[in-house]
């Protein structure tokens, strides 16, 4: 499945997200922005599941997060739909293709600083109709309050 975590807002988020995967004795897979991958935490963040992702050329990206989820037997693949820690910027649509094309469900999951929990909702299965999708996913993050926020 695929775990989406928002709102993203703090360098915090990783490192909370980090600690919680460990707590559980999760393996999890993340997408991140490829300058995460440099030295010198570049060998860390791949030891950890990690994938660079060039933000502004993406080309390949949701057709090879697809295999990757078709290859392994069991795989989480943690994204930040909103691909940045700005306000006001709309959600990527690259979570949702992905799901769409492994044909695996969502999980929205929340670091909800506000209420000091880690909050995770019902399993989503995408329909194919990507607006009418994300308003029901986004109206689930109406009442969580980010880091920064």
């Amino acid at each position: 499945m695929i775990a989406i975590v928002a709102p993203h807002t703090s360098n915090w988020d990783f490192i909370v997200g980090i600690l919680v995967v460990f707590a559980l004795g999760l393996r999890v897979r993340f997408l991140g922005k490829h300058t995460l991958f440099n030295p010198p935490l570049g060998g860390l963040m791949r030891w950890l599941g990690g994938t660079p992702v060039v933000r502004e050329t993406p080309q390949g990206a949701v057709g090879d997060a697809a295999e990757m989820i078709a290859r392994e037997e069991k795989v989480l693949l943690g994204i930040a739909p909103q691909g940045t820690r700005k306000r006001g910027i709309p959600w990527r649509s690259g979570f949702y293709n992905i799901a769409l094309a492994a044909r695996v469900p969502l999980l929205p999951a929340a670091f909800d600083y506000g209420r000091k929990a880690l909050r995770l909702f019902p399993l989503f299965e995408p329909t194919g109709d990507y607006a009418a999708d994300l308003a029901r996913l986004q109206a689930l993050y109406d009442d969580v309050r980010g880091r920064n926020c």
